[in-house]
């Protein structure tokens, strides 16, 4: 959920932060392509691209580049070791031209590239101004990493061996083998009755429009994964099926490899889809996403008039949001100015998810309800459907833009993180705080 205090940046019609503007633009339709938007020649740069310097006033370096084409517009993210920046510029299919605004040294500096692009490689020039002049080849893609991840040295982070927690798992792996893979261990979800939404009157009204209308809802008994969908899971999924791998986190490093237990990022809905449908081919069960109806029952765990699973009364210590990174409570304005300078850096460097389970579990068995990462759900979203949704296992409505994201993540702050906010997006986006977790039914709940 986006709060007024946060950076915005207009994207597809939703207001994003602008951290989040490069995974977002990774996972747009330009990236492909469009009908809007013809791809000249055939050729299309978007995506990553790693750059080699070989003569340089300063000697050979390395850059890494986002790119997103728009037709013969391209725009995108450059950074180095000493330098980072964006740029805006031109591609006819074969000729690349564009002008990178870094900062260096704590200094603006101006950049223009010029290359040649033949398929996945392209060479050129780098024009520094009263810099001097550099030239450099760049490929297509992630450069590879000196030590693969099964190399002696490389090693895991966050090994489920290690969790010391009473969890299904494989090896180092969270999850259980199924068929020969590894998929999420489940927990029973009792039928039951229960009270969704919050009409809170300390809750901001900016922040619970859409969910303060209080209503019973009766569910029917299902499973849910113990905890969001892992790395490890998800790659089994890629491994099995061929899908492609959504791009990693700038700056998080051999993410889906290294940290096999962390939650999926940059996943979108439909990638969430597709992996339930896996599941549901390789198991013979009715794997899904779950409805958000579900999904609150389940977080909620028989409990009534929580605003968080572990009670009405924040703590630092129980969920990866902002404020266990900044290690207290925080004011808007003190979160805004963490995000801004060492929020930021931190999120450009390393992972903000966290193993899955660090923290305690719900009275139901579940972890990472809050915090982590938003869960797609099933649901479209329809802001006022809480007024016209039926009393039994609700599914949401017919049809929609956009689909519900519950539980909030590592990037929030307490006040959009209540067990009842309802947040949403393209279901084509991928950002890097969104990931998913998976029911299984006798059936799909009807509408």
């Amino acid at each position: 959920m986006m709060a007024p205090w946060e950076t915005p940046v207009a994207f597809a019609g939703r207001l994003l932060p602008i951290c989040a503007l490069a995974t977002a633009i990774a996972a747009s339709p330009a990236m492909a392509g469009s009908a809007e938007a013809p791809v000249r020649g055939g050729v299309d740069l978007s995506g990553e691209w790693y750059f080699d310097v070989l003569s340089s006033p300063n000697g050979p370096g390395q850059r890494t580049a986002l790119f997103k084409q728009e037709g013969e517009r391209v725009i995108g993210f450059i950074d180095s070791n000493a330098a980072f920046g964006r740029f805006v510029g031109h591609f006819d299919g074969r000729q690349l031209e564009f002008t990178a605004v870094l900062e260096f040294g704590g200094q603006p500096m101006a950049a223009e590239y010029r290359a040649m692009v033949d398929g996945d490689t392209m060479t050129g020039q780098i024009d520094y101004g009263l810099y001097g002049q550099a030239t450099f080849v760049a490929h297509r893609g992630r450069r590879p990493d000196a030590k693969s991840p099964g190399e002696p040295g490389a090693g895991i982070v966050g090994s489920a061996t290690t969790a010391g927690l009473d969890a299904a798992r494989a090896g180092d792996a969270f999850g259980r083998l199924v068929n020969g893979q590894l998929v999420p261990e489940m927990l029973p979800v009792p039928a039951g009755t229960f009270l969704m939404g919050d009409d809170d009157p300390s809750i901001n009204p900016d922040y619970n429009a859409d969910f303060r209308q209080v209503h019973e809802v009766r569910i029917s008994a299902f499973r849910m994964s113990r905890f969001p969908v892992t790395n490890a899971q998800f790659l089994a999924f890629a491994n099995a099926t061929g899908a492609e791998l959504p791009l990693p986190p700038r700056g998080w490093g051999d993410y889906w490899h290294r940290y096999p237990n962390n939650p999926a990022v940059n996943v979108s809905w439909q990638d969430a889809a597709a992996y339930a449908r896996w599941l549901a081919d390789i198991t013979g069960e009715g794997f899904r996403l779950p409805t958000e109806a579900e999904w609150e029952y389940a977080a909620r765990a028989g409990t009534r008039d929580r605003r968080y699973p572990w009670g009405n009364r924040w703590r630092v210590d129980a969920a990866n949001t902002a404020t266990w990174w900044i290690g207290r409570e925080v004011t808007r304005d003190e979160w805004k100015a963490w995000w801004d300078g060492t929020g930021q850096r931190l999120a450009g460097s390393q992972p903000m998810t966290t193993r899955v389970g660090r923290f305690p579990p719900n009275a139901w068995g579940f972890h990472d309800l809050i915090g982590n990462v938003w869960e797609w759900t099933a649901d479209w979203y329809q802001a006022d459907y809480y007024a016209v949704s039926p009393a039994s296992d609700p599914a949401g409505p017919a049809d929609g833009e956009e689909k519900v994201l519950r539980g909030c993540s590592w990037y929030n702050q307490p006040e959009v993180c209540y067990l009842a906010t309802r947040d949403r997006y393209a279901p084509g986006l991928r950002l890097y705080y969104n990931g998913f977790r998976v029911v299984a039914s006798p059936q799909p709940p009807t509408r």
